[in-house]
């Protein structure tokens, strides 16, 4: 397998997950997040430009969607989702 192999495992969750449906802060080292439904973004850490902007917005995530971003800590406002550990 080549290093590409590694990455796509990695982004396919080959390192493990956890699921959230709270509103506290959730840390690890994170590769990705998907939405398990309608949520809210209160706060996040990772390699995101004007990621204060999405939280200020309160965009609100619909169910299913995935936000691909290497990141440390997240906490939702509302709703759930699978973080995928990087």
């Amino acid at each position: 397998m080549g290093i590409s192999s590694f990455n796509i495992q990695n982004s396919m969750g080959a390192n493990g997950c956890t699921y959230v449906n709270g509103t506290g802060a959730n840390t690890g080292d994170f590769i990705a997040v998907q939405f398990t439904e309608d949520s809210v973004v209160g706060a996040i850490t990772g390699q995101m430009e004007n990621s204060s902007d999405l939280v200020s917005d309160l965009i609100t995530f619909s169910q299913g969607q995935v936000l691909y971003l290497p990141f440390t800590s997240i906490t939702l406002s509302s709703g759930s989702a699978i973080l995928y550990k990087a």
